[in-house]
């Protein structure tokens, strides 16, 4: 009794973050989900790669060739006893299994952002989610089985949370930089698998300037903000409150200082790169700039288009390619 009653509390509470970001959330209740999630990495503890293979063969083949690429062994069956024999890769998977012990939650999140998904994106497929130990090697991957249906990985030892010591894996890799793995938590988990379906939907940017980069990031971030209402701004834009604080008190500093340097039409990625990818900070803005900071102003220019003329739908945004033309007609000007 008690179980149902925090799923039905949960339920609540997402609908209520819904109506509170979103007055105009569609009703997505009657669409019907058909996937799974394969707890994979428990099987891996028990399951023989044989086994894993024949029940599984589109998805272990995958696994053991790239993920845990021991297939080019003379004898893979033995080296992957010797693997998840060892005692730092055991610790890693008990690890994941008390985290993700229960996925109840995390279904109810997944249940509800692809019925976003199929809302708003109806020919994308829903794909069964595999759970993975990957050594931290993958946090997330997309790949079709042998009927040419979508799979999703997931790296649950990538989800760990941030008091989990993930700077102390590599000290030189900055993969594991602390501005990264503050995501690496279950809360962004729903976020970032969206986010891996949506990259694998949104036709890339034609040209590959500033502007043509802010505006396929922003159609991005508008599609996830509608797909996933109950997410807050902050897991969305995978900024600290600070941060998100900052961006939305100088929207206006912002889109002045990309007119002022002539960016929007720069090409050079080593001016360019930290304003739309995963950066600690914007070059040339005060500190408390975040990355990034062009892609939240290409979410604005978007959101702006999109209330300018609302009978767009959102497959025809999806497959616009002008960058320019979605600028001057969004007529967007910059909170001050």
């Amino acid at each position: 009794m008690r179980y149902w009653f925090l799923v039905l509390l949960l339920s609540f509470f997402i609908i209520s973050c819904q109506n509170d970001k979103m007055p105009d959330t569609p009703d997505v209740s009657g669409i019907e989900l058909d996937y799974d999630i394969i707890r994979y990495d428990q099987e891996m503890k028990t399951s023989t790669i044989e086994e894993l293979e024949s029940k599984y063969p589109a998805f272990s083949d995958t696994f053991f060739k790239h993920i845990i690429p021991i297939k080019r062994d003379s004898n893979p069956s033995a080296l992957f006893d010797t693997i998840r024999s060892q005692k730092e890769f055991l610790h890693l998977m008990d690890t994941c299994q008390i985290a993700f012990a229960n996925m109840d939650e995390l279904k109810l999140e997944l249940d509800q952002s692809f019925r976003f998904l199929k809302h708003y994106l109806p020919s994308i497929d829903v794909p069964d989610v595999y759970t993975i130990v990957s050594g931290f090697a993958y946090q997330r991957f997309l790949m079709e089985d042998e009927n040419k249906n979508n799979l999703v990985g997931i790296g649950l030892d990538m989800f760990l949370g941030n008091t989990f010591p993930y700077a102390s894996i590599a000290l030189d890799n900055p993969a594991f930089s602390n501005y990264l793995t503050r995501s690496f938590n279950k809360d962004h988990l729903p976020k970032k698998l969206i986010e891996l379906l949506l990259e694998d939907h949104l036709p890339l940017p034609k040209g590959t300037t500033l502007l043509d980069q802010m505006i396929y990031n922003g159609k991005k971030l508008y599609l996830m903000d509608r797909i996933i209402p109950f997410a807050s701004d902050t897991i969305i834009m995978e900024y600290t409150q600070k941060q998100w604080d900052w961006i939305q008190d100088n929207e206006l500093e912002i889109w002045a200082f990309f007119l002022k340097e002539k960016l929007f039409y720069e090409s050079n990625t080593q001016k360019i790169g930290k304003y739309v990818n995963p950066s600690p900070h914007s070059p040339g803005m005060p500190p408390g700039a975040p990355g990034r900071t062009a892609n939240y102003i290409g979410w604005k220019i978007v959101e702006q288009y999109m209330k300018k003329f609302p009978e767009t739908k959102i497959e025809e945004l999806v497959v616009m390619d002008d960058a320019q033309m979605i600028l001057k007609k969004s007529k967007y000007k910059p909170a001050k």
